[in-house]
C-alpha cells in the first residue's frame, strides 16, 4: 500500500480490509444487519431501559479497528446488543486512540439521547490504576464524556467497552461465531 504525499492512505485501499473508513454498518451479535440504529435503540428502550455505549479498539498491522457497542439492558430479562466495526489507518498514539474511542461513544450518545427515556451511560476503556498506560488519560476522557452531559464509567465498571466491545473486536469477524452457546460451554466443561 502506497502513501500519498500528504501521508493519507488512498480510500480504495480500505476495501482490501472489507470495510471502508466510514462504512459503520450496525449488526446484532447474530450478525443480523440493523438498517437504522436509532430506531433499533428507540424500540428496544421504549420502556425506560438503561442504554450503555462503549467502544474498544485493536491494532492490527497497518490498521486500527474500532468496535462500538450499544447495550440495552432489561433487568431480569437480559438485553439487546448492537455493534459497529470501523477500520482506519493505524493510530500510533495511545492518547489519540483512546480519545477516538471515547468520541465515537459520545457522538453516538448525542444521537441517541433524545430517543432514550432511561439513563444513557458511556463506558470508557481506560484503567485508573497507575500501572496501566491508559491511566494518564482517565481524567481527560471522563471530562470529555461528562462535559457532554453523560454519566461516565471507567474500568473496572466499564463493562460495555472493556468486555462487550472487547469481545467483538477480538472475535467477531475473525471467526464468524457469536457468544458461545450453552451447548458449546457444556461440552467444553466435560
Amino acid at each position: 500500500m502506497m502513501l500519498r504525499p500528504s501521508g493519507v492512505i488512498p480510500r480504495k485501499a480500505f476495501f482490501v480490509f472489507g470495510r471502508s473508513e466510514g462504512d459503520g454498518m450496525w449488526k446484532t451479535l447474530n450478525e443480523v444487519r440493523i438498517e437504522n440504529i436509532l430506531q433499533f435503540v428507540r424500540d428496544a428502550s421504549r420502556d425506560g431501559q438503561a442504554v450503555h455505549v462503549g467502544t474498544d479498539s485493536l491494532q492490527s498491522g497497518r490498521v486500527t479497528q474500532f468496535v462500538t457497542v450499544v447495550v440495552i439492558r432489561t433487568p431480569g430479562k437480559g438485553g439487546r446488543v448492537a455493534y459497529r466495526r470501523e477500520l482506519v489507518p493505524r493510530i500510533r498514539s495511545l492518547r489519540e486512540r483512546l480519545l477516538k474511542e471515547v468520541w465515537k461513544s459520545v457522538d453516538l450518545g448525542l444521537q441517541l439521547s433524545p430517543l432514550v427515556r432511561g439513563e444513557l451511560t458511556v463506558h470508557i476503556d481506560a484503567n485508573p490504576v497507575v500501572a496501566h498506560k491508559s491511566s494518564l488519560y482517565v481524567q481527560e476522557l471522563v471530562g470529555l464524556v461528562v462535559g457532554q452531559g453523560f454519566k461516565a464509567l471507567i474500568k473496572p465498571e466499564s463493562w460495555a467497552a472493556s468486555h462487550a466491545a472487547d469481545h467483538i473486536v477480538r472475535t467477531q469477524g475473525k471467526a464468524s461465531v457469536g457468544w458461545p452457546s450453552a451447548k458449546a460451554l457444556a461440552s467444553k466443561a466435560s
